[in-house]
């Protein structure tokens, strides 16, 4: 009895550890079974969208579900990364590379200097393509003090070490040409007259800004009636050199003077030309602007002594400087029936004269000078804030006393 009590103990014990074994041994072949489905791991280049599900199965008919966001993953950054998939329910794992293997692409910028301008490597290319950053450098630093063209050879490397290499060219150009200085013109003048030298004078140079311009006056006597040699001169950093002569005449200052009866004639023909009775006031005042603006020639100097002879000089000889401007807009708005005054500027190391004039219920300024070139204004019928604005560009050229004048309208004119 007891020997049978122990074989049915021993049945008992072998049989827990066979059913146990046979767990096992199905786990064992389900995990086989499922693994069988999955491909250990998925290789894709940076760069590219993450993979679907289905790249992960090895039998493509077969379905699952991504545990792992993989919208998580930055696929511009190699690396390993482990991938939860759900396969009925069960979750299984995979691996997903994504590796970088391919190198830059870019496009090549030939550059044009002048002698010891410096470029970096990344301006001679555009257009780079690549999942990962991109260090950009000369294979051989360039020359950038020699003339001519050179061959340039740009490395281009990712953060995975892929390397591409980029031909492009430098020219460095030499300068050979001369500055330009304009402006200068032959003038005639009164004994004693003030001279400005470089009002109206521009240097210009196809390589170097602000090149500076040498006036040599010295043979100038402001006090002797004669003819004078005025130099001017530019140098660029290469050394291009251009020179220009002014001749300028000194004379007696004459003893004439104008009544105003003629001067009137001498408006009346003027205004004839430019305005006619169907015009608006603004028009008849636009029209004196342009006519006076036009006609009158910048030549930096005058006879300020009288105003009348100041407004022939600027109708009948077209030449002058801002007094001239002043003295023929005067007449021709006096006569056309504008009120207008004299305003000149305080400070400064020059005079300057221009007009203001009443229309449409109120005082505007009004100047016909030309303005230089760097300063552009057109300064018809402007309020005192917008002449003040010029003058915080230009600085100090439209200040005056404001005590002196009437103030305008706040509003610019309409």
């Amino acid at each position: 009895m007891q020997m049978w009590t122990k074989l049915v103990s021993r049945i008992k014990k072998s049989s827990i550890i066979l059913s146990f074994l046979f767990f096992l041994l199905i786990l064992v072949l389900s995990h086989i079974y499922y693994s069988n489905k999955l491909n250990r791991i998925v290789t894709v280049e940076a760069g590219r969208k993450a993979p679907e599900v289905s790249e992960f199965m090895k039998d493509k008919n077969n379905s699952g579900t991504f545990i792992t966001n993989l919208s998580e993953i930055n696929m511009n950054i190699p690396g390993i990364y482990e991938i939860k998939i759900q396969i009925g329910k069960r979750v299984y794992s995979s691996k997903l590379e994504v590796e970088d293997t391919m190198a830059p692409v870019a496009e090549p910028v030939n550059q044009e200097i002048w002698p010891k301008e410096d470029k970096e490597a990344k301006e001679f290319v555009k257009n780079i393509i690549d999942a990962t950053d991109v260090k950009i450098f000369f294979k051989e630093q360039p020359d950038f003090s020699k003339t001519g063209v050179q061959e340039i050879i740009l490395i281009l490397e990712d953060t995975s070490g892929n390397k591409k290499e980029l031909e492009a060219s430098l020219t460095i150009k030499a300068d050979t040409e001369a500055p330009k200085i304009e402006g200068v013109n032959d003038k005639t003048i009164y004994i004693d007259t003030k001279v400005s030298y470089k009002n109206g004078i521009t240097v210009t140079d196809n390589k170097d800004k602000n090149v500076a311009l040498v006036v040599d006056s010295s043979a100038v006597n402001l006090k002797k009636a004669g003819s004078y040699k005025v130099i001017y001169s530019a140098a660029d950093a290469a050394g291009n050199t251009t020179t220009k002569i002014m001749v300028l005449k000194v004379k007696e200052k004459p003893i004439i003077s104008v009544s105003q009866e003629e001067l009137n004639a001498l408006a009346d023909k003027v205004l004839a030309g430019i305005t006619n009775k169907s015009m608006t006031a603004r028009e008849k005042a636009l029209a004196i602007y342009t006519w006076t603006k036009n006609h009158i020639t910048y030549t930096g100097s005058s006879n300020k002594s009288d105003w009348k002879m100041g407004a022939v000089q600027g109708i009948k000889n077209g030449t002058g400087d801002c007094f001239n401007y002043y003295a023929t807009s005067r007449a021709l708005l006096t006569r056309a029936g504008f009120k207008n005054l004299c305003v000149t500027r305080i400070g400064g190391s020059t005079q300057h004269f221009w007009n203001l004039v009443y229309i449409q219920g109120g005082w505007y300024h009004f100047d016909t000078t030309p303005s230089h070139k760097g300063y552009a204004f057109i300064c018809f019928m402007r309020t005192d804030a917008e002449v003040g604005e010029y003058s915080k560009w230009r600085i100090g050229y439209y200040n005056f006393d404001k005590t002196k004048y009437p103030a305008t309208p706040i509003d610019p004119f309409n």
